[in-house]
């Protein structure tokens, strides 16, 4: 009987598929199914970010080093992580608002993955999945933390971080502009994928190794230095204490990307069946919603600018001599009529919301009582005796 080498993998095929499912698709679906009880507005929108970006690095980075096959970890990397944009649904999650920019996002994040998995193959052999389990563990450690308590860690770290840059530009397709506000984050995803299989290639060749180096570190200033929307966060506080809060409009003109997405969301307004409904209170309940929600998910730098283009189409679809009225009736009853339109929101490319309502109307109020001082200021409402009520939303135009 021939005895084993000791450089045989003997516990590889029992220890290295088993490690890919549980770090990239055991752990993210199990984060998923412990959030979808949290008592918050679409908690699952909120975090998709981290948890889709390391189910990506955990399948697509380890399963290309114990592999040593580039595109099997790209594939397998998007399996995962259509698996578990199934299961957030699922388990509630709202639709994406922006699916090509969530696409290309995770393609995106699994090419550069992969590559770095494929690169510890070549340099390590047998043992180089075990160099992608500890980058995993130490990026997703990171990811986390900086996730669960914002601030904890330094930005000049995260952004050196290839986990980070894939949890941004996911992010920003799940609650913001889609993936043009943070394309320096792809392409700094993609910049490192590339020069990565370029030293792989060269392997053993050890000097392309100050290449990768040097073109990590000024993608990362790259970043450092157009960097992309902060992650969301939902402010439930609002809730208990609705009267303390200030509701945020932009003073400031928006930049490209922000002025691209505001275009986009007035175009499709225009379609929009609840920006029409027959209903006047309806109709601006609906439209507060457009500010309220993108609000609530704290997505700047849209929130702000949302509400300017909210305070257009009220001023465009309510008739000047009733706005004032109509906006402070909402504001004093922000629990009467429906916020089902928040559902909808998708169809104008931004994030919808679902759950407790009771956040969401809070935000309405506070929208509606400081467009309701605008209007005021600006059409004094008149009216004789035989019209009809500025509020009474059935005599709509």
């Amino acid at each position: 009987m021939k005895p084993l080498s000791h450089s045989q993998p003997l516990a590889l095929p029992y220890l290295a598929w088993p490690t890919v499912v549980l770090a990239g698709v055991a752990a993210p679906a199990l984060a998923m199914t412990l959030l979808a009880d949290t008592p918050a507005p679409a908690p699952l929108t909120l975090v998709g970010g981290p948890i889709l970006a390391v189910g990506l690095m955990g399948v697509g980075m380890i399963a290309a080093a114990v592999a040593g096959r580039f595109w099997l970890g790209v594939l397998l990397a998007l399996l995962a992580g259509a698996g578990l944009l199934l299961l957030a649904r699922g388990l509630g999650m709202p639709p994406l608002p922006h699916p090509f920019s969530t696409g290309l996002a995770m393609i995106v994040s699994s090419i550069s993955f992969a590559a770095r998995g494929k690169l510890f193959a070549r340099s390590a052999a047998d043992k180089g999945w075990w160099i992608a389990v500890f980058v995993v563990g130490g990026e997703a450690a990171m990811l986390l933390t900086a996730s669960a308590m914002p601030g904890a860690l330094p930005d000049w770290l995260l952004v050196l971080l290839p986990a980070q840059w894939s949890s941004v530009a996911i992010q920003t397709a799940l609650t913001g502009t889609g993936t043009r506000a943070a394309g320096s984050a792809l392409v700094a995803l993609a910049g490192t994928a590339g020069v990565t299989l370029l030293v792989a290639s060269l392997w053993p060749r050890r000097w392309p190794y100050a290449l990768m180096f040097t073109a990590w570190l000024a993608l990362s200033a790259w970043v450092w230095n157009h960097p992309g929307p902060p992650m969301p966060r939902a402010d439930l506080a609002l809730a208990a204490a609705p009267a303390g809060a200030i509701a945020p409009m932009a003073t400031t003109p928006p930049d490209a990307a922000t002025a691209s997405a505001l275009a986009r969301v007035r175009r499709q307004i225009e379609t929009w069946p609840a920006a029409a409904d027959p209903d006047l209170v309806q109709r601006a309940r609906n439209l507060l919603l457009i500010a309220a929600v993108a609000d609530l998910y704290d997505t700047e730098p849209l929130q702000s600018h949302l509400a300017g283009l909210v305070a257009d189409e009220l001023n465009t679809r309510l008739p000047a001599d009733r706005r004032a009225a109509i906006l402070a009736a909402i504001a004093a009853d922000p629990a009467g009529g429906s916020v089902a339109a928040r559902e909808r929101l998708p169809d104008l490319g931004l994030p919808a919301n679902v759950g407790n309502d009771a956040p969401v109307r809070n935000r309405m109020g506070l929208y509606a009582a400081r467009l309701a001082e605008q209007a005021a200021a600006t059409a004094p409402v008149t009216h004789s005796p035989g019209n009809p009520s500025p509020v009474d939303g059935r005599a709509g135009r």
